[in-house]
């Protein structure tokens, strides 16, 4: 079970939640500009809120008050944007090496053969990000958030900018990814199928609130 805290303010956006996730997957849904993407974003440590704090599993991320605001490559929570953001000069291995290095050994969740076999990407190995489909680089990107070995997942609306062909082959990557793992993950999308595919507890943000 993962336990989320969050009460904090980021320029209009203000939330306070409290959220104990009973099941892997938890999603959020709401409307364009409604937070969601900002509430993720602050969790990772992209964005620093004003004031207030946010807490994982009683592990301060954040907190304005004792001046606590922890790295982002510290955080061990790794994020999957709509679009995948790739390194253009490596190739697809190299690519997902990079991240095996930003955790030490013991810490280590994945390795990279269990993470090509499970998302198919022994085929891509060699070629370079221009050289793959939108969905063979999604599938890229998450395999390196994978190996990264975070201890939570996050995912701001994958499978936008994806037709409907390739969010049907990404889909069961990411159920096998969920039934093979037990990585903690928050998904954020428009699309209340895609959750439903994933068999992911729903929650939904309005101005801010959870509701």
């Amino acid at each position: 079970m993962l336990q989320c805290n969050f009460q904090f303010q980021y320029d209009d956006f203000h939330l306070s939640a409290e959220l104990q996730m009973q099941e892997q997957l938890l999603g959020i849904m709401g409307a364009s500009g409604s937070g969601k993407s900002t509430l993720l974003k602050n969790i990772a440590g992209l964005l620093q809120p004003e004031y207030g704090s946010i807490v994982l599993n009683q592990h301060s991320l954040f907190d304005a008050a004792q001046n606590i605001n922890i790295p982002m490559h510290q955080r061990r929570i790794a994020l999957i944007f709509q679009k995948a953001w790739l390194f253009p000069h490596m190739n697809i291995e190299q690519n997902l090496r990079y991240a095996e290095k930003l955790c030490d050994r013991k810490s280590q969740k994945f390795k990279f053969q269990q993470i090509a076999d499970l998302l198919e990407l022994k085929p891509l190995l060699q070629r370079k990000a221009h050289q793959l489909s939108g969905g063979e680089a999604q599938r890229v990107s998450i395999g390196r958030a994978l190996l990264s070995s975070p201890d939570l997942l996050l995912l701001d609306e994958p499978l936008t900018g994806l037709d409907r062909r390739l969010k049907d082959q990404i889909l069961p990557f990411l159920k096998t990814v969920k039934e093979q793992t037990a990585l903690p993950m928050i998904y954020v999308t428009h699309h209340a199928d895609e959750l439903a595919y994933l068999e992911g507890n729903v929650l939904h943000i309005e101005n801010g609130k959870i509701i």
